[in-house]
């Protein structure tokens, strides 16, 4: 029995697991909130994501479970439950040390400067604005922020208003972009402008609810082409080309509600797919709707939101508004993206 937050980490696990024929997958609600008493039996319970499930779930599960082995995984140091939560960050200390196994290895970077910048964040050593100045890793907040280092790249704010928050740097950086335009109601699409799939994604190209998504919530990628289709008819739609963050075969498309086709000149595929105007009549308000666009325009997203991403370049905004909201385990968060 695999148990995690959130949906798009259950789905994670799905796709991770090899050896998965006689597996469950579920969120800790999907788990707890259930009609009926007896308990589940498992041979092996494994939670995922820990630092995220507060004392009152993870109550429910070990009273709702019967299991031989219970394997939980997490990092105490990223953000915590959003309800009270310090079961994890305090178990390891009624456990014998033989039972904690800490992952300590980073493989995301071979930068030092990085590498040394994630040990001091962790532990706590010093002040970590002196730390950021010391290896050159900070600037004063000024307009060099909407200009990219490099392709893959990402903003991070903890705000969504102001000057320097989500909805402004996304806005000005498309206004920026040259590429060609296409609206949507008030929302506007450019060729060239970096997206992040949405919830929505994990049921727009799945054909039944049993499917793994292959395109799914927090994928990131690039628009890369569009075209209207049907204009004025009552089937218009747009069709949308996006460079996905990986390469795909044309097996991952099998029952599946788009098309790869192309490849972009780093290696990763270029899927097609439609958005409708308007929903068909057969269609629910459950998120599965084909007129749903399943991506937002990202060049700025949220630290929350970003949790679990990686890309070459990572920009955190820290301005006077929000610098006291910048707790530890956010802003350790932010660094290990």
């Amino acid at each position: 029995m695999y148990l995690a937050q959130t949906n798009s980490a259950v789905n994670n696990l799905r796709r991770k697991i090899v050896a998965s024929s006689n597996c469950t997958f579920k969120t800790i609600s999907q788990f707890v909130n259930r009609r009926y008493e007896e308990k589940t039996k498992c041979d092996i319970l494994i939670i995922d994501e820990c630092s995220t499930v507060n004392n009152q779930d993870m109550r429910k599960v070990l009273e709702q479970a019967d299991f031989e082995l219970l394997i939980l995984v997490g990092d105490t140091y990223q953000i915590e439950a959003i309800q009270f939560g310090n079961w994890f960050e305090s178990i390891r200390f009624f456990l014998p040390k033989t039972s904690v196994c800490e992952l300590k290895t980073p493989y995301r970077t071979e930068s030092q400067a990085l590498l040394n910048i994630w040990t001091d964040v962790r532990e706590m050593r010093g002040d970590i604005y002196d730390l950021l100045q010391t290896y050159g890793c900070s600037a004063n907040l000024d307009k060099s922020i909407f200009t990219p280092v490099a392709y893959s790249e990402i903003i991070l704010c903890l705000n969504y208003g102001g000057l320097y928050g989500i909805n402004n740097i996304n806005h000005f950086l498309q206004e920026n972009n040259s590429g060609e335009t296409i609206w949507r109601g008030i929302q506007r699409y450019k060729i060239g402008d970096p997206i992040l799939f949405n919830n929505a994604a994990d049921r727009f190209f799945t054909r039944t609810d049993a499917q793994l998504p292959v395109i799914h919530n927090n994928m990131s990628g690039r628009i890369v082409g569009f075209q209207l289709l049907n204009e004025g008819k009552a089937n218009e739609g747009i069709q949308f080309d996006i460079e996905i963050d990986r390469p795909l075969i044309d097996m991952d498309t099998n029952n599946m509600d788009f098309d790869i086709v192309g490849n972009a000149s780093n290696g990763n595929s270029i899927i097609r797919f439609v958005v409708n105007k308007t929903k068909t009549t057969d269609e629910d308000d459950d998120g599965s709707s084909k007129a749903i666009v399943p991506f937002q325009v990202a060049y700025a997203i949220s630290i929350h939101k970003a949790q679990g991403l990686e890309y070459d370049s990572v920009k955190v905004i820290i301005t006077d508004e929000v610098d006291e909201l910048i707790t530890h385990s956010i802003f350790y968060t932010a660094a290990i993206i």
